[in-house]
């Protein structure tokens, strides 16, 4: 597991209340407040992934997990404690909500199998249990996807296997890969901090689902997104300044204030949810197709609005029509205004 600091939502934009998933919820308390990973309590269980919203940590073989998915003619991943049948993650505290979506759409062309051993036995019980609750929530708001079969294999040598150790060997056999490619391997297995220094905007495992989709462009599947309520809006923009992944973006134009969404950026983090005063905003499951994922999504269209007395903007929807300052200059008016 790899700490890119530059992904994690806390640097790239501060925010009153820190997030703190991947702390909270690692089940051996094995990362410390300043997210360094303590190696000896480290089982790769690969939860604090799986909760983080924008690949704050994120397993290292995350290039060859797509390979593997994309390029298969069927696809079967096993963790450490199931029969070795294809390809072995960490454990499936790894997958997150977009992982399974992508499993999901792979599945309309190829067999799709998830293989786990005996969970009740396992340290990572915990983890799993997180993941499985991801797969939950998205088989409810999309009932009738194909079949991802989950299926309980344990491995002869199970009781060896309960302690996993962080070099796990891939069961997968990697394709030939040429000297150049093979040498910037080797630099980043050496060099770990390398690709922790990497930042990137849109999170892998929501990448993949865009090249999911290519095959399948008006396959409309359950996609979480910011709606919001145009009588409360007043078209304060605080969202859009307080988005750490750029994905809200506010603009006037011809008197009116349009607030842009962009999907494929939004990691659902909830911070635009939180900071609206008018609590006009909201985060749920809505039907999109590619199409609507990767464009720009018309959210909300405000008339702008000035004081009357000075032709200041004003963000609220009161009448009189009147900023902070003049406002406060009527006594009967201060308490109701503001």
């Amino acid at each position: 597991m790899i700490f890119r600091s530059k992904n994690c939502l806390n640097i790239k934009k501060p925010y009153p209340k820190e997030c703190r998933e991947c702390i909270q919820s690692c089940p051996h308390e094995a990362i410390s407040e300043n997210k360094n990973i303590i190696q000896e309590k480290c089982t790769e269980c690969g939860v604090c992934m799986s909760v983080c919203p924008s690949d704050g940590f994120a397993d290292k073989d995350m290039d060859n997990l797509r390979e593997y998915l994309f390029d298969s003619e069927q696809v079967i991943l096993n963790c450490p404690l199931a029969e070795a049948q294809g390809y072995e993650i960490s454990c499936l505290g790894m997958l997150d909500k977009d992982a399974w979506t992508v499993l999901m759409i792979l599945a309309i062309n190829k067999e799709v199998k998830v293989l786990t051993g005996d969970c009740g036995a396992c340290a990572d019980r915990e983890a799993c249990a997180v993941s499985v609750g991801f797969f939950k929530e998205i088989h409810e708001a999309w009932l009738e996807h194909p079949r991802v079969e989950i299926k309980v294999v344990p491995n002869k040598d199970d009781g060896q296997l309960v302690n996993k150790t962080v070099n796990n060997q891939r069961s997968i056999t990697k394709k030939r890969i040429n000297l150049k490619e093979q040498g910037k391997k080797k630099v980043k297995d050496l060099f770990p901090n390398i690709m922790a220094e990497e930042a990137y905007t849109i999170p892998k495992t929501r990448e993949w689902i865009t090249e999911a989709l290519k095959s399948f462009q008006e396959l409309k599947i359950p996609y979480k997104t910011v709606k919001v309520d145009e009588n409360n809006c007043t078209g304060c923009g605080v969202c859009s300044k307080i988005c750490p992944q750029n994905a809200l973006q506010q603009i006037e134009k011809d008197n009116k204030i349009l607030l842009i969404f962009e999907p494929i950026k939004c990691v659902q983090c909830g911070r635009c949810v939180n900071i609206c005063g008018p609590e006009a905003m909201k985060i749920t499951y809505a039907a999109l197709s590619s199409r609507y994922i990767n464009g720009k999504i018309l959210l909300c269209e405000t008339k702008a609005r000035y004081c009357d007395k000075c032709g200041k903007q004003i963000f609220h929807k009161l009448e009189p029509a009147l900023c902070m300052a003049c406002a406060a200059k009527d006594p009967g008016l201060k308490g109701i205004l503001y």
